[in-house]
C-alpha cells in the first residue's frame, strides 16, 4: 500500500525543467528509444505475420504451412520474452500478460471449450475465456500438438477458427502496446516520454530507474528461486518439472536465454549505438560491480548455449549438466539484489507482477 500511494504521489511531479539531462534521464531516453520501444515494436511486427501464418493454415492446412506457423510462433516468442525485462507501464496496466503469453495454459479447458461452445472471434477470446485459453500458450498448444495437422484439418472442428482468432488477440494487443508507448492512452502523454521526463507530468527520473532496476530483480528471482531451483530439486519439496512452464514446443531454454538478453540490454543499453544502460549508473560508483555484472551477463548466456537441448529434458534427464546455468544465474542475482541496488540507493520488495504499474 505505501508503494502505491508513494507512486501515486509521484504522479503529479515533474523532473525539473534544465537545459540537459540528468544521468538517469539520459539512461531512461537512452533506453526508451533504443531498447524498450523497438522491442515491442518487433514483437508487433512479429504478430503480424504469426496471424498471418495462421490464416494461410487455416485456409489451406499442410505440413508446409503448419511448420510455417510453427515458426512464426517461435518468432513472436523471442522478442516478446526479451521485452520481460522492460515490462513497465502500459503491459502491466493493460495486463498483457494475461492476453498474450500466461505462463499456464489449461488444455482440458480448452478442449472442453471447443467441445461444448467454441469461441471463435477476438473479441470473445479477450472477453469471454480463462487467461489458461488464450495467447501464445494456447497457441502452441494447438500448433505442436503431435497430431495437430490431422487437428487443423477437420473441417467440422473449430480449432482452426479459434487458433485464428487467439492470433488476432495476440497481433491487437502487440499493436496496443507499441501505441500506448508511443503515441498515449485516454488523452495522456506516450508513455515514452511519461517514463523519461519529456512531458508535462513524469516520474522523478531516479524513481523511474529505480522501477526497471526492481522489474531485473524481480525477473531473476523468479528465473533463479521459483524456476530453476524448483524444477532442479533444489527446494525441501523436492524436483517439480512443472516450474518449467511451456509445452511441446519445448521453447523454455530458448525463452531463457532470451529473458537474459532482454536483462543484459537494460543493464548494459544498446551496444551497436552506443546506447546508454543501467551500467552508466553503476560504474560511476564502482567499477567493480559494473565488470561483474557484464561477467555474470556473459557466463550465464554461455552455460545457457552450452546446454544446447530442451530444458526440460535436460533437467530430467541430465540435472548435471543444468546445474551450472542455475550456478551463473545465482550468482547474477546475487550481485544485482546486492551490489546494485546498494550502490543505486533502491529498496525492493515483493514483485510487481500483481499489475501495479508506473503510472
Amino acid at each position: 500500500m505505501l508503494r502505491i500511494l508513494g507512486l501515486c504521489a509521484l504522479m503529479v511531479l515533474s523532473i525539473a525543467c534544465s537545459s540537459g539531462t540528468t544521468g538517469d534521464q539520459a539512461v531512461l531516453i537512452s533506453l526508451t528509444d533504443s531498447i524498450i520501444v523497438p522491442g515491442y515494436e518487433a514483437v508487433a511486427q512479429e504478430s503480424v505475420e504469426l496471424r498471418q501464418a495462421l490464416d494461410d493454415l487455416c485456409d489451406l492446412p499442410s505440413d508446409a504451412s503448419l511448420a510455417e506457423a510453427q515458426q512464426a510462433w517461435r518468432d513472436v516468442r523471442a522478442p516478446w520474452m526479451r521485452s520481460e525485462a522492460t515490462w513497465v507501464g502500459p503491459v502491466m496496466e493493460r495486463r498483457s500478460k494475461s492476453l498474450m503469453d500466461w505462463p499456464e495454459v489449461r488444455p482440458e479447458r480448452i478442449e472442453s471449450m471447443l467441445a461444448q461452445n467454441p469461441v471463435t472471434s477476438e473479441d470473445d477470446v479477450r472477453h469471454s475465456l480463462a487467461s489458461t485459453q488464450r495467447g501464445l500458450g494456447a497457441i502452441e498448444y494447438l500448433l505442436l500438438a503431435p497430431d495437430a495437422a490431422e487437428l487443423l484439418a477437420d473441417p467440422s472442428s473449430a480449432r482452426c477458427d479459434y487458433l485464428v482468432a487467439v492470433g488476432r488477440l495476440v497481433e491487437s494487443e502487440s499493436g496496443g502496446l507499441v501505441a500506448a508507448w508511443t503515441a498515449g492512452e485516454d488523452g495522456g502523454p506516450p508513455y515514452k516520454d511519461f517514463l523519461t521526463g519529456r512531458s508535462d507530468s513524469s516520474l522523478l527520473a531516479g524513481q523511474a530507474v529505480a522501477e526497471l532496476v526492481r522489474v531485473q530483480v524481480f525477473l531473476i528471482r523468479t528465473i533463479v528461486d521459483m524456476r530453476l531451483a524448483s524444477a532442479l530439486g533444489l527446494r525441501e519439496e523436492g524436483p517439480d518439472l512443472a516450474a518449467i512452464p511451456g509445452g511441446n514446443g519445448l521453447n523454455a531454454l530458448s525463452d531463457l536465454r532470451n529473458q537474459v538478453l532482454g536483462m543484459r540490454d537494460v543493464y548494459i543499453g544498446h551496444e551497436e549505438s552506443e546506447g546508454l544502460g543501467i551500467s552508466e549508473l553503476v560504474k560511476e560508483l564502482s567499477a567493480e560491480t559494473d565488470d561483474r555484472m557484464r561477467g555474470h551477463f556473459e557466463s550465464s548466456l554461455a552455460a545457457i548455449d552450452f546446454l544446447g537441448t530442451p530444458l526440460r529434458p535436460a533437467i530430467l534427464e541430465q540435472p548435471e549438466q543444468v546445474r551450472p546455468v542455475y550456478d551463473r544465474l545465482s550468482e547474477l542475482q546475487r550481485t544485482l539484489s546486492t551490489e546494485v541496488v546498494s550502490l543505486l540507493g533502491i529498496s525492493v520488495g515483493f514483485s510487481d507482477t500483481d499489475g501495479d504499474s508506473l503510472r
